[in-house]
């Protein structure tokens, strides 16, 4: 994703304010920051670190997410078999704090409202 990409159809990130300028930006230098981090510490790679970040949170038992392409389901083998370490977990809130300015929250965890279609 470059901070230029277009989103169609009825992809919902057109509309969710981390996929506009200017956050979009600040969203991918995080990705980037935190890949290397996923890359020094683990060999891992980005997803790999997110779903493991996703798992190690308190009362968290599994990870859900979409994939529109069978290559980003491959996360989930790469995120067995181990654990984030304190200080990786507080780096990671670190490159967080320090990329993005104004976070956005759940509220865009669902696609906007439609009209409906009377039958």
């Amino acid at each position: 994703m470059q901070p230029d990409t277009k989103f169609t159809g009825d992809d919902l990130r057109q509309s969710d304010p981390k996929f506009q300028p200017p956050r979009l930006v600040e969203y991918l230098n995080a990705v980037h920051q935190l890949d290397e981090l996923a890359q020094k510490r683990y060999g891992k790679h980005v997803m790999d670190l997110a779903v493991r970040w996703v798992l190690d949170q308190p009362g968290i038992t599994a990870a859900l997410w979409g994939a529109r392409h069978p290559a980003e389901l491959e996360a989930v083998a790469g995120a067995l078999d181990w654990n984030l370490d304190a200080d990786t977990s507080a780096a990671i809130d670190q490159i967080l704090r320090q990329t993005i300015a104004n976070p956005i929250g759940p509220e865009f965890m669902a696609p906007p409202a439609r009209n409906s279609v009377a039958a």
